[in-house]
């Protein structure tokens, strides 16, 4: 019993100076930062935080050049060697002076690294398990796949750890390594000692140090040796020597990884998102921690200070002005944005008049091409949802279309919505009108589903990571420069996807639009600036302008405003449809928002700001053309496709612990905001209804019912989400919709 308990005595006693664990403890007390990245990782690897948006996804599986592979995952082990390096770098700044006896060991930062590796073990054992898992489940791979693909992460880590010390080992030098390089080199020693000399890091008093066992050579566990003897300002000479070179290592990575932002827009460089995830978080922790090692407690107030001023400055001026723009507007002369000058501009009733006109003429031709005296008119609404109701909408116009021989095509009339939702809807009718020109389009192909369904997240984290955070260089279009941004790389992938049927102006399409080859789209971008929405269509649309208000002084407030009526002398026609679709789809901070060419600059962001699903427009376009629809069609459908069911089978409203008393109040505001939407909308719909002469009915096709049917809110997914986008086709409440709409074109 003694002698067990001299065991146990004898084991806590070596704990306490076992140095990888004296570490981790310090971590705890004087590191939190450097801590906190690790953590986020965890939380975000475990699927603790970002599980609606499938940010575990871009690490678990990410694409290189569209596929999932050995070196997509090397890319991924190469960004977190990084993160790790980062992380040893930062800890060696904040800790290592208060352990002297690194002084004295072979090669101090790199032992340092070996026994500061507890957590990055841990990290990387733990995501090996989560991807060999994921790739099984989610992806369908084999074993020996999934495997090869961890194998592949390691290979990244350890490249990039292993070009790392082969800087360290030549330069990283002891106190007698020091003492000898000084002896006969003596003027760049003083250089060294002198170079940031008010900003040492101050070593511990050895006295006040224990006896360490830490990871020695071939890694094996000895004890440290006292330093009491040594003078400190020996010691000191070794921490400042080591300090420099690793700033230096810091520094020269962090140019490294800006100088490859030139390349941004190559497409070698579409790195999977979460490298881009991670080289962002590398490159701010080596940047704190170059800061951090020359202004010491000065750096925080620094960094703070230096945020102010690019503030100011940027109010003030074009510097630090970051412009995200729509290309093909011209922005040499901005047009006036006022209450006042929108007043006048719905004022304008005889071009309000050439709209409904024209509107009416497209209307007419919509008829024709039905080939009924009183077809019925069907209006799609698409909800935002990214990728998954992009892909979402495609499949279900496309099982329309096949369960009808394209008879709902041709009754489709209007286009709207909301993100995600409208690219399908205009990916599709593009290939409407590829059909209709060529006569080639085989929409049972599964490859026009594979395009729309293309990772988007890519060429845009990287894009985010570099130019935006740093430079952004000029890119030509049309001849006209544009700065290349995450707007840029996200619209040019998104056109590469999609075969660039959608990198085309308004104009090209508002003559198959009037002679109702194709339906008319509407897009609703939000005006950040103050609150109204800008339509955006290859048809004129000032006629949805309310021009009620008696004067520019009334309380009356004018929404909707048309972008031919406010831009026609920035040139409007010549916006290109990718443009106006991410416009439309401007998700806060993954998308920037969009600067239009006015005076004061506006700015636009995603349309499910104000109408997540469409059915406002609808409700205004259909009580603005209710004379022609009563007279010329037998009734309306609403074509509802979302990407959540308005109540989720088996939802439960939870009860409130003590902490969500206190952020229920916000939270309220972001979780509740699509269903406070869907019960304005839904009394709006029921006096539209009332009001009409003809019916008006909906038909709902969900994409998710049951609150475990996850799929990302991402522009990214996986093999299974594909396939569970699929499969809802499928499902009985869906199956059922499909016949009712199919049997009301059929009556």
């Amino acid at each position: 019993m003694a002698s067990l308990r001299d065991i146990t005595f004898s084991t806590l006693r070596f704990l306490r100076v076992f140095f990888p664990l004296v570490l981790l403890v310090h971590h705890l007390k004087h590191n939190l930062l450097g801590l906190f990245y690790w953590v986020f990782f965890f939380l975000l690897i475990s699927d603790k935080i970002g599980v609606g948006f499938g940010l575990s996804y871009l690490f678990l599986s990410p694409e290189y050049q569209g596929n999932t592979s050995f070196f997509s995952f090397l890319l991924i082990g190469f960004s977190f060697g990084g993160l790790t390096m980062a992380f040893h770098s930062y800890s060696y700044m904040r800790l290592a002076s208060r352990f002297p006896f690194l002084a004295m060991v072979n090669k101090p930062f790199v032992r340092f690294c070996i026994n500061n590796s507890i957590i990055p073990i841990i990290f990387i054992s733990y995501f090996l398990i989560r991807v060999v898992r994921f790739q099984r489940m989610e992806e369908f791979e084999s074993w020996t796949n999934a495997l090869f693909f961890g194998a592949g992460f390691l290979v990244g880590f350890f490249l990039f750890v292993g070009v790392s010390l082969l800087y360290f080992f030549p330069i990283n030098k002891n106190l007698f390594e020091l003492k000898r390089y000084n002896e006969s080199k003596s003027t760049r020693t003083d250089r060294w000692m002198r170079f940031g000399k008010g900003n040492r890091i101050k070593v511990r008093s050895a006295n006040k140090q224990r006896l360490y066992f830490y990871v020695g050579r071939g890694f094996r566990v000895q004890q440290c040796r006292s330093t009491k003897h040594y003078a400190q300002s020996l010691l000191q000479s070794v921490f400042d020597q080591n300090r420099v070179s690793t700033t230096v290592f810091e520094i020269t990575t962090i140019l490294t990884f800006v100088l490859i932002g030139l390349f941004g827009g190559k497409t070698f460089l579409d790195v999977p998102a979460g490298v881009s995830v991670v080289l962002l978080l590398t490159i701010l922790l080596m940047l704190l921690s170059a800061l951090m090692t020359w202004l010491r407690v000065w750096a925080y107030p620094v960094i703070i200070g230096l945020f102010l001023i690019m503030n100011m400055f940027s109010k003030s001026g074009e510097l630090f002005q970051f412009q995200t723009q729509a290309y093909g507007l011209s922005y040499d002369d901005p047009a006036v944005y006022s209450d006042s000058a929108i007043f006048e501009l719905s004022k304008n009733a005889e071009l309000c008049k050439d709209d409904y006109d024209d509107y009416i003429c497209y209307l007419e031709n919509w008829k024709k091409q039905t080939g009924e005296e009183k077809p019925l008119m069907v209006v799609v609404n698409t909800s935002g949802g990214g990728s998954r109701s992009a892909t979402w909408v495609y499949e279900v116009l496309r099982n329309c279309d096949s369960l009808t021989k394209f008879k709902s095509s041709k009754h489709i009339a209007m286009i709207t919505g909301a993100s995600g939702g409208t690219v399908g809807a205009s990916y599709y009718r593009s290939l409407l009108l590829e059909n209709h020109q060529t006569g080639k389009v085989n929409f049972n192909d599964k490859k026009y589903f594979e395009e729309i369904a293309q990772d988007l997240l890519n060429k845009l984290c990287f894009a985010a990571s570099t130019n935006d955070l740093f430079f952004r260089y000029q890119s030509t279009f049309e001849n006209s420069k544009y700065s290349y941004d995450r707007a840029m790389a996200f619209e040019s992938d998104l056109n590469e996807n999609t075969g660039q049927r959608l990198n085309k102006p308004l104009l090209y399409f508002r003559t198959y639009e009037k002679q109702g080859i194709i339906p008319n789209l509407i897009l609703t971008p939000s005006v950040v600036n103050d609150g109204r929405r800008i339509m955006i269509s290859s048809l004129g649309l000032s006629f949805l302008m309310d021009s009620a208000s008696p004067s520019p002084e009334s309380n009356h407030i004018q929404e909707n405003i048309d972008i031919h009526l406010l831009l026609k002398k920035q040139k409007s026609e010549r916006l290109r449809l990718s443009s106006a679709l991410r416009m439309n789809a401007s998700f806060p901070y993954v998308l920037p928002m969009t600067s239009l060419p006015t005076t004061p600059e506006i700015q636009l962001m995603d349309a499910g700001a104000r109408d997540n699903f469409g059915t406002k427009i609808t409700i205004q376009w259909l009580n603005k053309l209710e004379s022609w629809i009563s007279k010329n069609t037998s009734g309306v459908v609403i074509l509802q496709i979302r990407d959540n069911k308005r109540i989720m089978y088996n939802e439960q409203t939870r009860s409130f612990g003590l902490f969500d008393k206190f952020t229920a109040p916000v939270s309220n505001v972001f979780t509740n905001f699509p269903r406070i939407q869907d019960y304005d909308q839904d009394e709006l719909l029921k006096l539209i209804m009332n009001k009409y002469d003809v019916p008006i009915q909906t038909v709902n096709l969900n994409l998710r019912e049951l609150q475990k049917d996850r799929i990302s809110l991402s522009w990214h997914l996986t093999k299974h989400e594909k396939l569970k986008v699929l499969a809802a086709i499928q499902r009985v409440s869906n199956v059922k919709e499909f016949k009712r709409y199919q049997q009301l074109l059929t009556n």
